[in-house]
């Protein structure tokens, strides 16, 4: 489940264990997301 399956369970039910749910997998999803933008040679990408 990603982070706004877990948002929604909680809007959906309230219930604070989906709120911490949520909150752990939030903190999991930005520890992966890398950002390289600034990192590439002005042509990658292009053909």
């Amino acid at each position: 489940m990603e982070a706004r399956d877990y948002w929604q369970l909680f809007l959906e039910t309230g219930a604070p264990e989906a709120y911490l749910l949520y909150s752990r997998q939030v903190k999991s999803e930005a520890q992966y997301v890398l950002d390289h933008s600034g990192n590439r040679p002005e042509s990658y990408g292009l053909q």
